[in-house]
């Protein structure tokens, strides 16, 4: 798709996936608005050459953004990432459900192309299907997974109510430069200080880790998908399974430092195992993780001076 002078709107666009996606829309020579209440994002994230507007996307304020700008693309990445927070207190996710049903209504009244959506790979649970496809049913083990498959359905609510268009990432671990929440990111923060890092469990869960360049390349290449396209739901990951223990193992390796994680009790809400099967995109539309986990990790490290 030719994104010169297109107007696409960005919610999350200050936090760390939703930042490295403006970057390279704005290189494709689209015009960016920004919608971010800065609670997870940073300013610093901010492309300059983008429009900024600080607000919660639940904010009723929103629509006069729409009025005014007009954006034909939304990409949706606003949402609550703090997993744990909301386990103990599922009300947290509520704001993440209110804004996503307050954009989609914009949408519709002003007029947009199609939507994507920033699901998670949290949807499928603790399933023992391995890797995991797109048609595996929804396990509900956390408030977050519940949010996140709730605005997947209000998706296909409002495209089969008012024909909006749509597209579902669900994302397995994503890292990178720019990331400052997650395990990973609290291994690398520690052991850089000449600490040791806790981990949840005895380090054998695994996650299946996708490097953020390879996000946002699967992020551009999906607005080639047909508007009209069946089931437009998508897995992106490398489809490697790494145990956070390998994790830790490979961090300590690259900072020179010696692994000896403190181990705590299990929290509830935790995936035990995940493995995605990103076949569909790669049939589809061509897509595949080209950075390994030791190719991704060195990157990160290299750009925050670490090694």
């Amino acid at each position: 798709m030719n994104l010169k002078n297109k107007k696409i709107l960005v919610t999350g666009g200050a936090g760390f996936i939703g930042s490295h996606t403006v970057d390279a829309l704005i290189r494709k020579g689209a015009n960016i608005v920004i919608v971010d209440n800065l609670l997870t994002g940073r300013k610093e994230n901010i492309n300059p050459k983008a429009k900024f507007y600080e607000m919660n996307i639940a904010n009723p304020d929103i629509e006069d953004i729409f009025k005014k700008e007009k954006p034909e693309i939304i990409y949706h990445f606003a949402f609550n990432v703090q997993v744990p927070k909301s386990v103990e207190n599922p009300l947290v996710d509520m704001d993440s459900i209110i804004g996503s049903v307050n954009l989609l209504r914009n949408i519709c009244k002003y007029g947009a192309e199609k939507i994507i959506f920033s699901s998670s790979c949290f949807v499928y649970g603790n399933t023992k299907n391995l890797p995991t496809k797109e048609t595996e049913p929804i396990n509900p083990i956390s408030s977050y997974i519940i949010a996140k498959n709730t605005v997947e359905n209000y998706l296909r609510f409002f495209n089969t109510a008012y024909g909006l268009p749509y597209v579902i990432f669900r994302y397995g671990t994503v890292y990178g430069e720019r990331q400052v929440m997650g395990a990973m990111a609290d291994y690398i923060r520690q052991l850089a200080k000449g600490n040791q890092a806790k981990i949840w469990g005895n380090g054998s869960k695994t996650r299946d880790y996708v490097y953020v360049k390879d996000v946002v390349q699967a992020n551009l290449l999906v607005l080639e998908l047909p508007n009209n396209y069946s089931n437009p739901v998508f897995n992106i990951s490398s489809g490697v399974e790494t145990t956070l223990n390998d994790l830790y193992w490979k961090i300590a390796k690259l900072l020179k430092k010696k692994p000896q994680p403190e181990y705590l009790p299990d929290r509830s809400g935790e995936l035990r195992r995940f493995c995605l099967d990103s076949s569909k995109i790669k049939e589809v539309l061509g897509w595949r993780a080209e950075y390994n986990l030791n190719q991704g990790l060195k990157l990160k490290l290299k750009s925050e001076g670490l090694i």
